[in-house]
This record gives structure tokens, C-alpha cells and sequence, in this order.
């Protein structure tokens, strides 16, 4: 199974969204935004930034209602979690804002909700599989 979704499209979920997607690898931004573009999103609406300091500056710029930020911004350091510091100040400045973490890290999800994220996706093979549920949340909160 692919990484991204393969059908035309799915139910428009983030039509009107604008979405912050934080990650230092663009094969997760690209697989990240495939998936929000195939509900919907607009590409345009969809903002990326490579390190935590560029999503923190794109996100007080733009304020998106929609971030996902990657845990682990160091692929030779596993014990990088920066995105967990991104969490909290981006849960300060807009409480209700939705925040998704994003991680290849096995043990890190309730970390992340600790922290702030509303939900967390497990990136991989399943990372369709995992959005999918995300959306799922996402239409009945």
C-alpha cells in the first residue's frame, strides 16, 4: 500500500482548512500533504516548514486552525524531540487550535498528548491507515 492516497478523491473534510505541516523530511510533507489535498485541503492552503523554528515563525504568522508537526527532527538523534517543545507554545497562543504530532517513534504518543496534541499519528506504512482515523476524530469533535 502506498503511503498516500490513491483514490481521486475522499470527502472534502478540509476544504476550507489552512494547514501547517512542520517536518524536516520532505518525502512526510509531500506524503502529508497528499493526504490533506485528498480530502479536500487546497494545496495552496497548505503551508510547510522545515524545522521548528520556521514552523514557529509560518504558524504566528498565519495563525492555521490545522498544524502537524513531526516529533523528531533529527534522524541520527532519536532522542531529538524538538517537536515536543513546538507543541505547547503553539497550544498557548491558540487553545483551540487542532494540533497533530506526527512520529516514527514507537514509544512517543502519549508524550505528545501530554504536551498538547490533540491527536497523534504513527508515521510508516500505515501512515494512510493512521490519517484516515485522524479524520475520522477530526469530523466528530
Amino acid at each position: 500500500m502506498s503511503l498516500e492516497q490513491i483514490a481521486e478523491k475522499g470527502e472534502p473534510v478540509f476544504a476550507d482548512e489552512k494547514v501547517l505541516v512542520v517536518d524536516d523530511l520532505e518525502k512526510w510533507l509531500n506524503t502529508a500533504t497528499n493526504n490533506l489535498v485528498y480530502y479536500g485541503c487546497k494545496r495552496e492552503n497548505i503551508l510547510w516548514a522545515y524545522d521548528i523554528k520556521e514552523g514557529e515563525r509560518v504558524y504566528l504568522a498565519e495563525l492555521p486552525p490545522l498544524v502537524m508537526v513531526d516529533v523528531n527532527f533529527d534522524i541520527n538523534n532519536l532522542k531529538d524531540t524538538q517537536g515536543l517543545v513546538l507543541i505547547p507554545k503553539m497550544k498557548a497562543i491558540e487553545p483551540k487550535g487542532i494540533i497533530v504530532a506526527m512520529s516514527s517513534l514507537i514509544d512517543i504518543r502519549q508524550r505528545t498528548l501530554e504536551v498538547g496534541a490533540d491527536y497523534f499519528i504513527q508515521k510508516g506504512k500505515r501512515f494512510t491507515d493512521n490519517f484516515d482515523g485522524f479524520v475520522e476524530w477530526y469530523k466528530q469533535r
